[in-house]
């Protein structure tokens, strides 16, 4: 079970990487972060830990990192399952995008797990736009 969003940004690739690979600017864009750090170097297979606001400290692992195209991490929920975070930056016919997805790695959802991924996934839109609105200056 996935959900995406995406939009077309007028800015290099290189412009936007930063917001991903850098954790001061990812506040930008992920206001309710409090703290994010990596266990290593920024590269497919190296863990972290983040803090979200009013959450507990989450591990995650970075599982897909190509520098200026894809930063992808995943969490385990207890309860819940894989939460896969997937943030894109594409080019298609000339044209630069931005794509966030946000998946539930799970046999059989629920409509309970569905609504949590939904709530997962309500800031992305407002998140990719402030990256947007940052990298378009």
């Amino acid at each position: 079970m996935e959900l995406r969003f995406k939009v077309e940004v007028n800015a290099a690739k290189e412009t936007i990487w930063p917001y991903y690979a850098d954790p001061l600017k990812r506040h930008i864009w992920e206001e309710d972060l409090e703290s994010l750090t990596f266990d290593g170097e920024l590269k497919t297979g190296t863990t972290g830990k983040m803090k979200l606001k009013e959450m507990p400290e989450m591990s995650f692992t970075l599982i897909n990192i190509v520098p200026n195209e894809s930063y992808w991490d995943r969490t385990e929920v207890p309860g819940i399952g894989g939460i896969l975070f997937e943030h894109d930056i594409l080019k298609e016919n000339g044209k630069i995008y931005i794509q966030h997805t946000v998946s539930l790695n799970k046999e059989n959802p629920s409509e309970e797990d569905f609504n949590f991924l939904c709530g997962v996934f309500s800031d992305v839109p407002d998140s990719v736009m402030k990256i947007k609105k940052e990298v378009e200056k």
